[in-house]
């Protein structure tokens, strides 16, 4: 059996290219809150910034990668499960950025 694909070798969903009016986001420091975080949704790792969908300690936040082998980590404020699929929805359709 082959091993499974790597993170970077994985094309999903790409965002939208954020509008001129797009929220913007306040990123903050990634901090290691939790032991145990769960990635629900990501974006495709070919383009910068790449995104993830998380939850961890009953709460759920996105992240955001970027740099050149996307080794900048950044992420929202920790929010309630709605909200941050409201947030996710609006980065994929360039509603956020």
């Amino acid at each position: 059996m082959s091993a499974p694909p790597s993170h970077f070798e994985y094309h999903g969903d790409h965002p939208a290219r954020p509008h001129d009016r797009a929220l913007r986001v306040r990123w903050q420091k990634s901090e290691d809150r939790c032991a145990k975080v769960r990635v629900r949704e990501h974006t495709c790792m070919c383009l910068r910034p790449a995104y993830e969908l998380c939850t961890a300690g009953g709460l759920w936040f996105v992240r955001r990668f970027t740099g050149k082998d996307l080794e900048i980590v950044v992420e929202s404020a920790w929010m309630s499960a709605r909200a941050a699929r409201t947030l996710w929805m609006r980065i994929m359709t360039g509603q956020a950025r």
